[in-house]
């Protein structure tokens, strides 16, 4: 796990975090309950993407609280690399991001989400044994109900959709 600190500036330590992770087919999952603040921070960044012209051959998925419904058309993509994004208390400041590989999620409080994402990872793992799964959490400042999204999560979320811009990748687009 390694913890990037918010900022106005796009990271380069976050960015080489992310960078080095995407190979191959690339599937982006926001995770997040939008009536709750920071929680719907995933689903916001599919819909930054998605609001500047999406990622060239990647495909992002809104999976708001359900993303155990998303297992079929994300196995459908045959992504080689499948990044989660959530938010989480890793334990920072607000806004503050933390890339995680999978092996390490079972340490981390999404406790919004149900069935966990770990049992969620592990289902799809089961339909694509080598695929490369990591998350991408941002630390909340608030998840209360009616609460909008915090100026440290959404700068935060702009740093992150300028790393995949930046990035890009070579895959089919495909948006749910």
């Amino acid at each position: 796990m390694k913890n990037i600190n918010p900022s106005q500036e796009p990271n380069p330590e976050l960015s080489a975090e992310i960078s080095v992770r995407l190979k191959g087919k690339l599937a982006i999952v926001g995770i997040g309950n939008i009536i709750r603040g920071d929680d719907g921070l995933g689903p916001k960044l599919i819909e930054i993407l998605k609001g500047r012209g999406g990622l060239p051959g990647a495909s992002l998925f809104d999976c708001g609280t359900a993303p155990e419904n998303y297992i079929f058309p994300i196995l459908s993509t045959s992504c080689d690399t499948l990044m989660l994004v959530d938010a989480a208390d890793i334990g920072k400041q607000p806004g503050a991001v933390a890339v995680f590989d999978l092996d390490k999620i079972s340490r981390v409080s999404f406790s919004t989400h149900n069935p966990s994402p770990r049992l969620f990872t592990d289902l799809l793992k089961t339909g694509k044994e080598d695929m490369n799964i990591f998350v991408i959490s941002v630390q909340p400042k608030s998840t209360g109900i009616g609460a909008s999204l915090s100026e440290e999560v959404l700068r935060s979320l702009e740093n992150i959709a300028d790393i995949f811009c930046a990035a890009g990748t070579a895959t089919q687009q495909v948006s749910l």
